[in-house]
């Protein structure tokens, strides 16, 4: 029986008998087992310590037990590696060690956040008054992440998808995030759904936080956002990343089934968004993320309803689908990093492309992905945060 090692940053083991990946939730299995050798976890605690407070079944522990078994070549029966205890749960009997210079116990810090170490949430009013949460993590150059509809400043750690990515840059950026109006702990009832508000909601976060310049990363319709915010204040902008945006909604780019669908999509998300059957919430989980896992779609199909209510979302879809900002591209003057993934169901390629063509001198990196935002796993995820990384001329860590 040969010793493997893990590397604890991209789930790679290793040893004299070959090589093996694991998933990110596998990862953080075997690097909890290995952190208390010998010591029977049962599946409540793996569950806790992994998952948190996101309620799945106690049957994924085991699927990724089968992971990490067929990794490490290792069975249920006469097991060498990771031994089931009767009822009570796993515990790791065979020799595996950890590659990465950081520490497992530091390893599982930053993998799982916990609720009491979350980042303070702030709140500033918008110029109508209405009340925006904001909140900033990490150290370094100031990076402002736009609002989007469907955010949450508390729970977005445990997104599949989207805590990836304050994960990482919280690394490397002084991170400002904010809730869009209408949207998750910013105010819901008696707002402006309007896209000029959503620029002033941005305008009065940044000032909120006083630096001179920040850079900002423009996400899905927050691309358009920030383009309209680049233009009305270009000297308080750095550099400007546009990823996974469009400047033409649904409804803007002469395609009539793609306004059909959405009109059908809103009316959708009006009557039905609340409800306990998923459904609704579930198409546009598969349209964000076709790749996600089934603890994955579950998380993200509940999480949405946290997001705001009925009316806010319907309106929302209703405006990002009518956006139109391709006549100010050429307008816009700071430096500008496009990235955009290669089969996006969200916002097509092309329009990721037309960013990039209209605004003058603008870089753009085409990600090999089907999803709207990519996840840790996948291999130009970390090219991706090396681009945002290298564009602002930020030394990696």
């Amino acid at each position: 029986m040969g010793q493997w090692v893990l590397n604890l940053n991209d789930g790679k083991l290793s040893s004299e008998q070959g090589n093996a990946s694991l998933s990110p939730k596998a990862t953080d299995i075997l690097a909890l087992l290995v952190a208390k050798p010998g010591v029977v976890l049962s599946r409540e605690e793996i569950l806790h310590a992994v998952w948190k407070d996101l309620h799945v079944s106690p049957d994924l522990v085991r699927e990724y037990i089968f992971e990490i078994r067929k990794a490490l070549g290792d069975k249920a029966k006469d097991s060498q590696y990771i031994e089931a205890v009767g009822r009570r749960g796993f515990r790791l009997i065979g020799q595996i060690s950890v590659q990465s210079g950081e520490d497992i116990s530091s390893f599982h810090r930053r993998r799982n956040l916990q609720p009491d170490t979350l980042p303070t949430v702030k709140f500033c009013q918008s110029y109508d008054g209405t009340s925006i949460a904001h909140t900033a993590s990490g150290e370094g150059y100031p990076l402002l992440i736009s609002g989007s509809w469907m955010t949450h400043l508390e729970q977005d750690w445990q997104n599949p998808a989207y805590g990836d990515y304050i994960r990482h840059l919280s690394q490397n950026f002084s991170l400002i995030r904010y809730d869009q109006r209408g949207n998750g702990l910013s105010q819901w009832a008696n707002v402006d759904i309007s896209f000029d508000r959503m620029v002033d909601d941005m305008e009065v976060v940044v000032d909120a936080y006083g630096f001179e310049k920040v850079a900002i990363l423009g996400l899905s319709q927050g691309a358009s956002v920030s383009v309209a915010y680049a233009l009305r204040h270009p000297s308080r902008i750095s550099h400007l990343i546009l990823s996974g945006g469009y400047p033409r909604g649904r409804r803007q780019r002469g395609n009539r089934m793609e306004f059909e669908e959405s009109e059908a999509l809103v009316q959708l998300i009006r009557t039905s968004w609340g409800n306990d059957n998923p459904a609704i919430r579930q198409i546009l989980t598969t349209m964000f993320m076709p790749d996600a896992t089934k603890e994955e779609t579950q998380w993200f199909n509940e999480f949405q309803k946290l997001c705001g209510p009925a009316e806010n979302i319907a309106q929302f879809r209703a405006l990002f689908d009518d956006i139109n900002v391709s006549g100010l591209l050429p307008q816009v003057t700071v430096p500008t990093l496009v990235i955009h993934s290669d089969r996006d169901a969200v916002a097509p390629l092309s329009e990721g492309k037309l960013l990039a063509s209209k605004i003058p001198n603008a870089l753009f990196v085409q990600l090999n992905s089907p999803n709207h935002l990519l996840f840790e796993a996948e291999p130009d995820f970390t090219r991706m945060i090396a681009s945002i990384r290298d564009f602002v001329e930020v030394p990696n860590n």
